[in-house]
């Protein structure tokens, strides 16, 4: 690790009030005096404004909103989350895409015994952000959206040791962390449309892809790539008909009269990641009590149980869309539906949709 990377990490892991002087810095990074100078300076080029106090130290004031893997690290440590690899990018066509292509060159993530390979070790608990995305995507080929300055645009690797059983529960528990992490860290009570979108206010807020990693071998699901997308501003890029369906937490509070709280991107990833982390581990080490509270806050929050919906089909399905409601969701994450011509159906794939203008 740079000195300077030394210096913001050990500066962001104060408390409130707290300095470290030159000397102990210099000390803990083994380098001069003047070595610590040049890299506060190099933090404060980057954004950051620091405090200096002869005979006390240095202190952060105030942090730029810009993607750090130091801060995110950090932030993710404090909440016991430990082994998390970061890559920041300032522009990526894809974070899910990132993450495949970092999967690619893995190969097989485990042995026979279920055990991590030494490739595995070095691509499971990757996590991927970017500031935007030129090729931000959602399901069935679909485009997000990934403006900079607007959002958080990030993608989990994760390798759990026998495999993906069931990727909708990895989708649920994603649509659970974010749903969390915007209700702890703003306030607000999101709904969940099934099978991946989160709503605030009448519009979608985030979108989650989840995609497997195959291994062709054994025939299973050695990872899962979980891609996530938050508007937490609104964005001037959009214009038009999206506008009917794209929202931000932001304007969910401007229509509540209420102030956006400042709250960093950072903060934001890792408060998410925490929760996935958790969900998803829990599914490792078959913790049922866990993944059942999961299961309980994904129907609680869901936006359709009880509503009338159209059901679409998918590319390459015969059937053709009718009107149903939306009776339960399983423990499987599938949706069941009684059609308005009687007869219930579950659901493991495909669209609803409340209103002619909804998308999935």
């Amino acid at each position: 690790m740079s000195t300077k990377n030394s210096v913001l990490q050990s500066l962001l892991s104060l408390k409130n009030g707290e300095f470290l002087s030159g000397e102990e810095l210099a000390s803990s990074c083994q380098v001069s005096r003047t070595a610590i100078w040049k890299a506060i300076r190099s933090i404060e080029d980057e954004g950051y404004k620091i405090e200096a106090v002869t005979n006390r130290g240095y202190r952060i004031l105030s942090s730029p909103d810009r993607l750090s893997s130091e801060i995110i690290s950090s932030n993710l440590k404090d909440c016991g989350v430990l082994g998390l690899q970061v890559f920041i990018f300032d522009e990526i066509d894809s974070t899910n895409s990132e993450a495949k292509r970092r999967a690619v060159d893995v190969g097989a993530f485990r042995d026979a015994a279920g055990n991590l390979t030494e490739k595995g070790k070095s691509a499971h608990l990757s996590l991927f952000a970017a500031e935007s995305q030129t090729g931000g995507k959602g399901r069935l080929g679909r485009t997000f959206v990934s403006s900079a300055d607007v959002g958080v645009y990030f993608s989990l690797l994760y390798s759990p040791k026998n495999g993906v059983k069931n990727p909708a529960l990895y989708t649920a528990a994603a649509a659970v962390s974010v749903s969390r992490a915007i209700k702890n860290l703003y306030g607000e009570n999101p709904s969940i449309k099934w099978v991946n979108d989160i709503f605030l206010a009448g519009k979608k807020v985030s979108g989650i892809l989840v995609e497997g990693i195959a291994n062709f071998e054994t025939g299973t699901i050695d990872a899962a790539v979980v891609g996530i997308g938050i508007n937490l501003r609104k964005n001037p890029a959009l214009s038009g008909e999206i506008t009917k369906i794209a929202g931000s937490v932001e304007e969910a509070k401007i229509e509540k009269n209420e102030k956006m709280p400042e709250v960093s991107k950072n903060r934001v990833i890792a408060e998410v990641v925490k929760n996935l982390i958790q969900f998803y581990d829990s599914f490792e080490n078959d913790d049922e009590a866990v993944k059942n509270q999961m299961i309980a806050e994904y129907r609680k929050n869901s936006m359709l149980i009880g509503q009338k919906v159209t059901v679409n089909p998918v590319a390459g399905s015969t059937f053709e869309s009718y009107r149903a409601t939306v009776k339960e969701i399983t423990p499987e994450i599938k949706l069941v539906v009684e059609r308005e011509s009687g007869g219930l159906e579950e659901l493991s794939s495909g669209e609803v949709s409340l209103h002619s203008y909804d998308f999935v």
